[in-house]
């Protein structure tokens, strides 16, 4: 059963941390705070936002690992992979060596309203073990800068459950573009190094 921790990590650094291990990452990142979170940061064409296609994240993210060596990041929540847990099986099948999946796990819907999730009843961690997916859950910004940089090195697909605070932007960074654009920019960026 997860838990959340007091001190629980503080997923805008968490999400700056990725960004310094891995400057040249393709980053996708699920709707909501965690793209909000990645814009504020550093809106690069190497992000992939995925406004709109909650669930969908984490199979977006394992397609993309399969057809490039990039290093491929993804920023899920608890919901969202929730609405499609199964995914893990399939990550772990074709177990790309160049993915890492990054869950922010606070809990809650934190984009309609924070209601709660069912996230309380599923350990993700050991779920994505169950997978055979190698897997680490963590509570702290510290734990995560290690897990992380360990993820990446491991030879296979990774997971790593990131218990977090709930977490609203006092401004939300304004996603000036369409989905076309967003999807368009992405591409070209990945295809530029072919």
């Amino acid at each position: 059963m997860s838990t959340y921790p007091e001190d629980a990590a503080d997923q805008y650094r968490c999400i700056e941390l990725v960004l310094e291990t891995t400057p040249d990452a393709a980053v996708i990142s699920n709707l909501g705070t965690s793209s909000w979170s990645l814009i504020d940061i550093e809106d690069r064409e190497r992000n992939f936002y995925m406004n709109g296609a909650m669930g969908l994240t984490t199979a977006t993210a394992l397609g993309l690992a399969i057809s490039t060596d990039d290093q491929v990041t993804v920023l899920d929540g608890d919901g969202s992979l929730l609405m499609s847990l199964g995914v893990l099986s399939t990550v772990a099948e074709r177990d790309p060596s160049n993915l890492t999946i990054v869950v922010m796990n606070n809990g809650a819907f934190e984009t309609t309203g924070r209601q709660p999730t069912l996230s309380k009843n599923v350990d993700v961690g050991a779920v994505a073990a169950d997978c055979s997916l190698e897997s680490w859950s963590v509570g702290s910004t510290e734990e995560f800068a290690d897990a992380y940089a360990a993820a990446v090195e491991h030879d296979g697909a990774a997971l790593i459950d990131l218990a977090v605070e709930p977490f609203t932007p006092e401004d939300y960074p304004s996603l000036d573009y369409a989905h076309s654009h967003i999807k368009h920019r992405f591409r070209t960026a990945m295809a530029g190094d072919r």
